[in-house]
């Protein structure tokens, strides 16, 4: 792999959090699902429940005020406060056997995070700013965005950023457009410090959004190993094994648990315990270690037609309950089949969210 300049490095690291915890739940998912975001809900082994092709989605904050942080090495945090409600939309197709396909997804106007940066060493990107969407951020399932405009707000600066169809355009303060004809371009800002404050913040924030997406999607593209858990509890899946030398004091093949802590039969109020023991991914060259707690599932059925109403974990009114993390992601490098770790290379990430998923 290529590698950037140690500089930069904390900074791509945070942007690729999204990439490695799908690489998590993809792994995971491997017990029920087909993969590639296709699932098998199935509430009822002798009826199938109808799922409808439009859901809204939700995001907020756990009742217990634990913010979802990102710890980059020892050297700076990222916490992300969601100010109410986070909302979205989804559509999704699904075939004669219940097989759903995600087709795609906005997240509505209003939704709005606060962000706060803290560096050890001082950095111009430290302190909170908000992020809130003004237009519909519109997007076809596991592809960038093609529309849509949020604003990253601090107390002296208004950045408009607006999803054009060849590219990302910023205005700061109503001056003059800078535009970016792609995402690769923009997202390349977050980890260079020659770029001005304001652009880099605006980078981050459509990082932490989109991190914030694929966080929904992980965990809906994984309701169907909750029913197969319960059926084979607990589940213990093998993770690639590396092609070489392992870096120090990881295993060579390392392991997934995924535990139901209920009993009976899956029903409203059971966690799920998703322990990772030095899981390497070779596609996203990344272990993670640590725990994802899904608490107090939640589940719902209109039995006027057999559809799925409301599932998710945690509740939107203060109830407990959520995704909850304590992992670290730790990216390897290779050099002539021999891994290592670098400090800085190592995101923990702690707190979590409640998510529901809903007709609208």
């Amino acid at each position: 792999m290529t590698r950037l300049q140690n500089n930069a490095a904390p900074w791509r690291v945070l942007w690729l959090i999204p990439v490695a915890a799908f690489a998590v739940f993809s792994i995971v998912a491997t017990g029920g699902s087909s993969g590639g975001g296709d699932d098998d809900i199935l509430i009822d082994d002798d009826l199938p429940v109808v799922i409808l092709p439009n859901y809204n989605f939700f995001l907020a904050n756990l009742s217990t005020g634990e913010l979802l942080t990102a710890a980059v090495g020892n050297l700076f945090t990222v916490s992300v406060d969601i100010d109410g409600l986070l909302p979205g939309n989804l559509d999704l197709n699904t075939d004669a056997n219940n097989n759903v396909t995600f087709v795609a997804y906005r997240i509505r106007q209003s939704a709005r995070v606060d962000l706060t940066v803290a560096g050890v060493e001082p950095s111009a990107l430290d302190g909170t700013f908000a992020v809130i969407v003004t237009e519909d951020i519109s997007a076809d399932f596991d592809v960038e965005p093609s529309s849509g405009t949020f604003e990253v707000r601090t107390p002296t600066e208004t950045v408009v950023v607006s999803i054009l169809a060849n590219g990302i355009q910023l205005v700061l303060n109503g001056g003059d457009p800078v535009v970016y004809n792609t995402w690769e371009e923009f997202s390349d800002l977050i980890e260079d410090d020659t770029q001005e404050a304001w652009q880099r913040r605006a980078a981050l924030a459509a990082g932490v959004m989109e991190f914030l997406t694929e966080q929904f999607f992980d965990v809906a593209d994984v309701l169907d190993t909750l029913e197969l858990v319960t059926l084979n509890n607990p589940i213990i899946e093998t993770c690639d094994l590396f092609p070489g030398t392992p870096p120090a004091g990881v295993l060579g093949q390392g392991q997934i648990t995924v535990t139901w802590l209920g009993s009976g039969e899956l029903s409203d109020g059971d966690d799920f315990d998703w322990s990772f023991n030095q899981c390497w991914s070779a596609d996203d060259e990344e272990v993670i270690n640590g725990t994802i707690t899904l608490e107090n599932y939640t589940e719902t059925i209109d039995f006027n037609n057999n559809s799925l109403f409301e599932i998710g974990f945690g509740g939107l009114s203060g109830q407990p309950g959520g995704v909850i993390y304590d992992i670290t992601l730790s990216e390897t490098l290779e050099d002539n089949t021999v891994f290592t770790i670098l400090p800085e290379d190592i995101v923990t990430l702690t707190g979590g969210f409640a998510l529901i998923i809903q007709v609208p």
